[in-house]
């Protein structure tokens, strides 16, 4: 299902979309590690000026790790029909919190440091933080490619924040996984299928003829 909106501009930070409930196309019920993929979202994005037409279209789609006990590492992957691409990453360190279920209209983010360990490597990163969800996002892009690699290569994630320690319990590459990286233009080398958005556009068109 896709979601349609028509915005002044957009930000895409992983903690502000997932607002939509997530759902699993496999059935897991021995409790094992897997991930689960969101809701696909569309957006159609405005500028401020007087033309009707949106200036472009933006596809997000993001996976969720699940099964353990930690924290959830999340991955999104966005592509627009301007051919831009991006993959982000975030943690949601309390996997209880329920705030997507009521979502405030005002959003109050803070900034902090930790310490990512991915392997052998061990960096300090600084985060955006979200309190009222728990979801911290790394300010370096360089980062959700190292966390997709090391799903990949089966490494140790540690993340250490709040003078708190986590070991990730991460999911390996299962069909989720997979999919999610052969849609993503950052992970398939560069590949992604416009018709989403032509498909997008005709919508658009047939909803302003209704008016």
């Amino acid at each position: 299902m896709h979601h349609f909106a028509k915005v002044s501009c957009v930000t895409v930070a992983l903690f502000f979309s997932l607002a939509s409930p997530g759902f699993a196309d496999e059935q897991v019920t021995d409790g094992a590690l897997h991930w689960v993929q969101e809701r696909d979202q569309l957006w159609s994005v405005d500028s401020s000026d007087a033309g009707e037409a949106p200036n472009f279209f933006s596809f997000i789609r993001v996976i969720s790790s699940s099964g353990g006990d930690g924290p959830v590492l999340q991955l999104s992957c966005q592509a627009t029909s301007k051919g831009e691409h991006t993959l982000q990453a975030g943690f949601k360190l309390d996997p209880e919190n329920t705030y997507e279920q009521a979502p405030k209209t005002r959003l109050r983010l803070l900034s902090m440091s930790g310490i990512l360990t991915i392997g052998e490597d061990r960096k300090s990163e600084r985060f955006q933080y979200h309190p009222d969800s728990s979801k911290i996002t790394p300010f370096n892009r360089a980062v959700p490619k190292r966390l997709f690699n090391a799903v990949v290569r089966g490494d140790p994630v540690q993340l250490k924040v709040q003078n708190q320690t986590y070991d990730l319990e991460l999911p390996g590459t299962d069909e989720t996984f997979t999919r999610f990286a052969q849609t993503c233009p950052m992970t398939n080398g560069g590949k992604f299928d416009q018709s989403v958005f032509d498909r997008a556009a005709v919508t658009q068109t047939d909803s302003a003829d209704a008016k």
